[in-house]
């Protein structure tokens, strides 16, 4: 029987700008159930939209296991398709339909939707070693958007890495990557475990532990910049443990002048970052 080219449901050819198609024959394709099956595990951990994955790409692009694009673009995102090949990533042709079913209903997936593998982490010897300054660590959110916006904005702000506690803390998701526009890339992250453990680690490098609290009793606008610092994060809700604030050489609060008594985690982390770069600045401790 003659197959019909780019079946909708079976075919996982697509055609690669050179010209030459990428795909399987049908003695090899996969079954339906297979398919499914993997597509289903791709659902928890996929980017979509023409923007994050195209930075995705463009940052990483050994990190796509799996390349969807919807039928008929696959001119449209040629680029996209030859890196994810050379990279060692599939890439598939699928109907509209089954794009919306693997973003979500409410979700615009544009035509394109990648598949991530796990992030693997820089060791915590690593960042140790560069001894970034400030450095960021990050123990108790959850929110993968805030994470991202944490990330955004400590890249932004020019610190070259940032810690993540293993516990209560959410990791480098593909939600976590989107949210952060393209700078996850540029920093170096690592897991802590032992978050008190790690905080006296880094007083032996010679850190200052800035504990981020909106009842600290130090300002940040006193803060001594001059130091090597680590600024600490706690979570969305209750703010930093008891053992961090026990550890920390100050408990800095950011000054609140209207009713409402706290600042969205990203928020603070943002304003603490450029009020310590905009400080050193100034006092000629880095450039403009």
């Amino acid at each position: 029987m003659k197959r019909r080219p780019r079946d909708l449901h079976r075919s996982t050819f697509v055609r690669r700008p050179s010209g030459r198609v990428a795909g399987n024959a049908d003695a090899h394709q996969p079954g339906p159930q297979a398919q499914h099956d993997r597509r289903a595990r791709d659902v928890a951990e996929i980017i979509f939209g023409v923007e994050p994955v195209r930075e995705m790409i463009a940052a990483a692009p050994s990190r796509i296991r799996t390349l969807y694009i919807k039928l008929g673009m696959e001119t449209r995102f040629g680029p996209q398709i030859e890196a994810v090949h050379e990279s060692g990533g599939h890439v598939v042709a699928v109907a509209s339909n089954e794009l919306a079913r693997m973003a979500g209903s409410e979700a615009r997936h544009q035509g394109i939707i990648a598949a991530v593998r796990e992030y693997a982490y820089v060791p915590l010897a690593q960042v140790l070693a560069r001894k970034p300054d400030p450095l960021l660590l990050v123990d108790g959110v959850t929110d993968p958007r805030n994470l991202g916006a944490i990330l955004r904005t400590g890249e932004c702000a020019g610190i070259g890495a940032i810690l993540l506690a293993k516990d209560r803390t959410v990791g480098l998701t593909p939600a976590a990557i989107k949210s952060s526009a393209g700078a996850w890339a540029h920093l170096a992250v690592a897991r802590c475990g032992n978050v008190a453990y790690t905080l006296q680690q880094l007083k032996d490098e010679s850190y200052w532990i800035a504990a981020m609290d909106p009842h600290g009793d130090t300002s940040l606008y006193d803060l001594d910049v001059t130091r090597r610092l680590t600024l600490v994060l706690g979570s969305e809700g209750h703010g930093i443990r008891e053992i961090v604030r026990k550890t920390a050489d100050f408990v800095v609060r950011i000054p609140l002048y209207g009713r409402v008594s706290s600042l969205n985690v990203s928020v603070a982390a943002a304003i603490a970052l450029f009020e310590i770069a905009h400080r050193r600045v100034t006092c000629g401790l880095r450039d403009r």
